[in-house]
């Protein structure tokens, strides 16, 4: 799943929300995070992606695996909800 939101609040403020962010889905689904240069990686048991920052958007690129991918639309959508808090909504 690719879920993208523009932005406008340069990086460090971009960055300072997507903690915010990998540090709730963590809580909720069991998942570390940890940056490597622009993008933090978030790993856990079925759960494996990154969350990109760059100056205009930031996008998640999540796989799950078979025992999560039945959970699919309810991740999904705590994810777009967590983004849409802290980025706003997408735009259609």
């Amino acid at each position: 799943m690719i879920i993208r939101r523009s932005h406008e609040l340069g990086l460090e403020a971009a960055r300072d929300r997507i903690d915010h962010v990998a540090a709730t889905l963590g809580s909720q689904y069991s998942l570390t995070s940890s940056w490597t240069g622009d993008h933090v990686r978030v790993d856990g048991n079925g759960v494996h992606g990154r969350i990109i920052v760059a100056p205009e958007f930031v996008e998640a690129k999540i796989q799950l695996g078979f025992p999560l991918i039945l959970m699919q639309r309810q991740i999904q959508s705590r994810i777009e909800e967590l983004m849409d808090e802290h980025f706003g909504r997408a735009q259609e």
